[in-house]
């Protein structure tokens, strides 16, 4: 037998283990991707009765980018994702150097911060509701102790309800910044820093000019995860305010959902689908380019 027919055979044992993983990853990912790409291009209502598929083109991502209710989700959910990544990561920064000490009493304050990522955000969600609830909820009371008027509570006022919904985030995520930079911090070498304190820098200069700088891999990385994963926000949103008051907290995601679920018209949601995948794939790229020219 010749070397080209054994690798050659190799090859195709190769691809016979790998059939169940592709044809996996087929059904799961590419013929729902490609089948939402494909429907956003007709007008079809599944309250149709004969459920009939009108092409109509790009009229679907026409009317997505004239749609008021579509730019206000967009709006809101540049805020959510701005808002809760800037915070979470200078928070989850912050805890990172303040609990990388490997002692006993550090490891179970790291244990007890990582609980609220175990729970599911609908979960969560409805957790926040309770204590946000204008009547017995624990925050409302205390605000109101402090003579704070909650009216219909944080959840229920529009100049409040966005805020309140991406501190339940900002809660339940910043952890996992926090290790993912306490990651980070630990792959550091010393000896930059042993030669900056023979030289007299102060813990603030050892760490924006040292630390800071050679922890960009692990702060992108983060700020990727995030900004990935705050885009696609639906659960909180779903558990906590439905999208109210009015529209002050209905992001893309949700709206998708109300398009799709609740008025199933099913071509116009898979545009928007399509729109929201679009943006964040956009903002991916951006980033991995970035890291890629921080690790040259």
């Amino acid at each position: 037998m010749s070397i080209s027919r054994r690798f050659k055979g190799k090859e195709a044992n190769y691809l016979l283990l790998l059939l169940p993983l592709l044809i996996f990853v087929f059904v799961i990912a590419i013929y729902p991707l490609a089948f939402s790409f494909f429907i956003s291009f007709f007008k079809y209502r599944l309250t149709d009765p004969d459920q009939t598929k009108t092409f109509v083109g790009l009229a679907n991502y026409i009317t997505a980018f004239k749609d008021p209710q579509v730019i206000t989700a967009i709006s809101n959910t540049l805020v959510f994702v701005a808002g809760t990544v800037i915070i979470e990561m200078l928070f989850g920064l912050a805890l990172a150097l303040l609990l990388a000490a490997e002692t006993r009493t550090m490891r179970i304050v790291r244990s007890f911060l990582l609980m609220p990522m175990a729970i599911t955000p609908l979960v969560v969600g409805l957790i926040w509701k309770s204590l946000y609830n204008a009547d017995f909820g624990v925050i409302s009371y205390y605000l109101k102790q402090l003579g704070v008027d909650v009216g219909h509570g944080p959840l229920g006022e529009i100049s409040v309800a966005m805020p309140a919904v991406m501190l339940i985030d900002i809660w339940q995520w910043t952890p996992l910044l926090m290790v993912i930079f306490l990651a980070g911090l630990k792959s550091l070498p010393l000896e930059p820093f042993d030669a900056a304190r023979v030289d007299g820098a102060s813990r603030w200069q050892s760490f924006w000019y040292i630390t800071l700088p050679m922890l960009k891999p692990a702060l992108l990385i983060g700020l990727l995860m995030r900004t990935v994963q705050s885009f696609k926000v639906f659960d909180i949103i779903y558990a906590t305010t439905s999208g109210g008051p009015g529209s002050a907290t209905t992001v893309l995601n949700y709206h998708i959902f109300t398009v799709g679920m609740t008025f199933f018209n099913m071509g116009y949601a898979a545009a928007l689908a399509n729109i929201l995948l679009v943006i964040v794939a956009v903002l991916s790229v951006l980033y991995i380019i970035v890291l890629e020219r921080q690790q040259i």
